[in-house]
């Protein structure tokens, strides 16, 4: 139980603070009084689980996302243990190196193109949109009935609810950083 309530004194604190909020006005707006949320927000208090709906619905948040802990202020990814997926006989290879959290709303991948490789991608969702940073090699992006040949160095950010593909055009390995964002 004690954990649960630094938990949510956390969780409780960090989507206060983010929203500019004072703790008067989060009180205003749950019916839970300022002494209460500060005891909530140190830990000293184990709130009912009345009093955490309240909060809840007066910070228009889900019930669960003031009991998970906090997160880690690091968060170490690694290629190596990563997930990876290939396409084209193994000539597209796709790394998940920070997956998909809805918190963040976005998700990392290093992609590895073979010489000559061609991947098509169906539509995303709309609001879906890439940013694709080549990192070595080149890589010529089509979507929409446009064209861009990027270098190393360069980034492009465009709409991915659209049918679109990657090419690779020359004659070395092509690898990639891909930023996928969901809004």
């Amino acid at each position: 139980m004690e954990q649960m309530s630094r938990n949510i004194g956390y969780q409780l604190k960090k989507i206060r603070v983010q929203r500019s909020l004072s703790l008067d006005d989060v009180a205003k707006a749950t019916n839970v009084s300022k002494a209460q949320l500060a005891q909530i927000e140190k830990g000293e208090s184990n709130p009912t689980v009345s009093t955490i709906w309240k909060i809840a619905s007066g910070m228009r948040i889900s019930f669960s996302s003031l009991l998970q802990p906090p997160r880690e202020q690091f968060q170490k990814f690694d290629e190596k243990t990563s997930t990876v997926v290939s396409e084209e006989n193994g000539k597209y290879r796709v790394y998940s190196i920070i997956p998909y959290d809805p918190e963040r709303g976005w998700e990392f991948y290093k992609i590895e193109m073979d010489p000559g490789v061609i991947h098509r991608s169906e539509a995303h969702s709309d609001g879906v949109e890439e940013t694709v940073t080549v990192i070595n090699g080149q890589v010529l992006v089509e979507a929409g009935g446009m064209k861009e040949h990027l270098i190393k160095g360069e980034t492009l950010v465009f709409s991915a609810s659209q049918e679109h593909q990657y090419v690779n055009p020359t004659n070395e390995m092509t690898t990639l950083h891909l930023i996928i964002q969901y809004r």
